[in-house]
């Protein structure tokens, strides 16, 4: 499994939105052929569930940490 974790550690949420933000713009020129509308959107989506991926695990550390800063009430 080290090739996922290779691929993992070089995957860029912020270059990942940069490639969305392209993919947009290029299917709002309207001069994509049909084939490859499809293709980019496949692309976009691909990305930005990596980008959701991302934010939920980040999300669930932050939520660890604040816990783990809280002091226990039940003492």
């Amino acid at each position: 499994m080290p090739r996922a974790k290779k691929a993992a550690e070089t995957w860029n949420y912020e270059a990942s939105v940069e490639q969305v933000e392209a993919i947009i713009t290029n299917l709002e020129t309207g001069e994509l052929p049909l084939a490859d509308i499809f293709e980019q959107f496949e692309k976009a989506v691909t990305e930005l569930k990596k980008c959701d991926n991302f934010l939920q695990e980040k999300q669930q550390q932050a939520q660890i940490l604040i816990e783990t800063l809280m002091p226990d009430e039940s003492d």
